[in-house]
């Protein structure tokens, strides 16, 4: 089977995605910021982190954190995501879900968050909650 992608309602901000694939920062109570580390991904990253967080609710391993970075972009310090999935939880209304919790951080900002991600029919992620 083929690897799930995200639907568009769960590009996280990271990208904004998840790390904002875009998940609206502010939908991420990540608190007052003038602007949240998700927004400094940059946009020639954005599918590859969705890709990322789509692997990781695939095939990633429970308790188990994995690390993804951004490019280098001349000065500015790359965005890093260390995500950890939770176990799959099978319910009968909503199938297959799995809670993501992120830490996001760019130089000595850090930002942390949980979301939960169900399974579709179609194998896409579906942002389900946020926690």
């Amino acid at each position: 089977m083929a690897p799930s992608k995200l639907t568009s309602a769960c590009s996280l901000a990271f990208a904004a995605a998840a790390l904002a694939l875009p998940l609206q920062a502010s939908a991420l109570s990540l608190g007052y910021r003038a602007q949240p580390v998700l927004l400094h991904t940059p946009a020639q990253d954005v599918d590859n982190s969705k890709s990322f967080i789509s692997q990781t609710l695939d095939t990633g391993e429970a308790g188990l954190q994995r690390e993804w970075r951004s490019s280098e972009r001349g000065s500015k310090a790359p965005v890093k995501a260390l995500l950890t999935p939770s176990p799959v939880v099978e319910t009968e209304p909503a199938g297959r879900c799995r809670m993501l919790s992120a830490e996001v951080s760019q130089r000595s900002q850090t930002e942390a968050w949980k979301v939960w991600f169900c399974q579709k029919g179609d194998g896409n992620w579906k942002i389900s909650g946020l926690n």
